[in-house]
């Protein structure tokens, strides 16, 4: 797998700790918009330190081949993130499945970027890991994952029931699966 590509005026990249402060940046100006949706945070999850640790752990499961997340740039802003797509739990034996997430910043949302990265992002994964099945885990009330699920014609699998704790509490998912066939 390449760890950059150009896509139209996008640059869709993997990041090492040297890119710690654009990281850092994209999660900081997206906390409000992010936080409904996501598990607990570490305390210092918010400081370079921890940001650097994370992408360094990234980047080593990348190699392993375990996991895989993409920065999305646009050309004429190289040092601006403006959406992640991630691949985790990276099964190769019998299912050859994994897990999907993304993120859009806030000033980006509603443009079509996860609509249009989505199915890119997962033609890599399959080219390079020969993936079969892609499960994406989506709050029943994070209504405009809902709506980019049904846009790609994932299949809706139902509810997940207490599927991830979210603001102190067990919260259900609907479960969406798009098969490589």
């Amino acid at each position: 797998m390449q760890l950059e590509y150009s896509i139209d005026n996008y640059i869709l990249k993997v990041l090492d700790e040297g890119h710690a402060d654009i990281v850092l940046d994209f999660y900081k100006r997206n906390k409000e918009s992010f936080n409904p949706y996501e598990t607990a945070k570490p305390e210092n999850f918010y400081s370079t330190e921890y940001i650097a640790l994370m992408l360094n752990t990234e980047y080593n499961a990348i190699i392993k081949g375990k996991y895989v997340r993409f920065y999305l740039f646009e050309k004429d802003k190289p040092d601006y993130v403006i959406a992640t797509f991630s691949f985790s739990n990276i099964i190769l034996g019998y299912t050859k499945s994994c897990n999907i997430g993304y993120k859009v910043d806030i000033a980006y949302q509603n443009r079509g970027i996860a609509t249009k990265f989505i199915p890119i992002c997962v033609d890599l994964v399959i080219a390079d890991k020969n993936i079969h099945r892609f499960n994406s885990y989506v709050l029943t009330t994070n209504y405009p994952s809902l709506k980019v699920m049904e846009k790609l014609n994932w299949i809706d699998e139902g509810i997940a029931h207490k599927y991830a704790y979210l603001d102190h509490d067990w919260r259900d998912h609907k479960h969406f699966v798009y098969i490589n066939n």
